[in-house]
């Protein structure tokens, strides 16, 4: 049973922080199944992924960090982690800041394969100033967005768990711009932090959150989820691919990407019952959403 104070605490950790880690979400007999899951899914998508990530460079726009694999959606093809997506400390740090109506903005995964590079400094969606849809800064001084970084493997030192800036959210700019001009978004910052857990554990952040990607120094692939929650008042419309924001803000603009596929409706209507709510928001035609 999850106590009052277990979520408090993890309130506590982001507001001081940025960041908290809630461990035990995934139970350690059911995780090996999991990353089985996830990383044959995102094997299937390499191919595709390599072919977006080409047209994007083509463009002049910085994309992710080589030897990193990654795949926007993978609920779409492995649903095995969904039950997990309600658990009561997780459910319950995002409700505290958003209250009721929360909603999940995106379902990705990423594998950090051995040797992989270091990424650069930036905040995520909707803070990340080399998106084409993001909030121009100074940014408010509240929380709009929470990240959350599910560890499918062990996160340690060796094999890249990911660098944080601890307290870096409150700063109203990030790295990604070029408004911080004393910081080099591509070297070591004086109080980097690894976050660290074991598999099964979750990393839940304030999106405005300086972090990067790590190297990989170990002989085994890192992978994890990346699950972000929003409050139903946070307007998504940007990140729907073909909707009128997404046309007007990135299409028509020529900027970089960022979108989030909509569930198949077979996938949203096979959810737990408890799950459905947090995606009835993005499915595609063809699935009542109060399903």
């Amino acid at each position: 049973m999850v106590r009052n104070t277990d979520i408090e605490r993890a309130v506590g950790g982001i507001e001081r922080d940025g960041f908290t880690l809630l461990e035990e979400v995934i139970p350690a007999a059911e995780i090996g199944s999991i990353r089985n899951d996830v990383v044959a899914a995102q094997a299937r998508h390499h191919e595709e992924s390599e072919a977006l990530k080409n047209a994007i460079r083509k463009a002049g726009h910085r994309v992710g960090v080589e030897g990193v694999a990654s795949m926007r959606g993978v609920i779409n093809k492995t649903q095995s982690f969904a039950p997990y997506l309600v658990d009561e400390r997780v459910i319950g740090v995002a409700r505290h800041f958003f209250g009721e109506h929360i909603r999940i903005s995106c379902t990705d995964c990423v594998v950090n394969l051995p040797d992989c590079g270091r990424g650069y400094w930036h905040a995520d969606w909707p803070y990340n100033q080399t998106n084409a849809s993001r909030i121009p800064t100074p940014y408010p001084q509240a929380v709009l967005h929470l990240s959350s970084i599910w560890m499918i493997s062990d996160f340690n030192t060796d094999n890249g768990g990911t660098l944080l800036v601890p307290g870096s959210h409150r700063v109203l700019q990030n790295p990604s711009s070029a408004e911080l001009p004393d910081v080099d978004r591509d070297a070591p910052y004086p109080t980097e932090v690894h976050a660290t857990g074991w598999a099964g554990s979750v990393l839940m952040y304030d999106s405005r959150l300086w972090h990067a990607v790590p190297s990989n120094n170990s002989d085994e692939a890192r992978v994890a989820l990346i699950i972000r929650f929003a409050p139903w008042w946070l307007s998504l419309e940007p990140t729907r691919p073909n909707s009128p924001e997404h046309t007007a803000m990135v299409v028509e603009a020529g900027g970089k990407d960022y979108a989030s596929p909509l569930l198949k409706a077979e996938v949203f209507t096979a959810l737990p019952e408890a799950v459905k709510p947090l995606y009835r928001h993005w499915v595609e035609e063809g699935a009542p959403s109060g399903s």
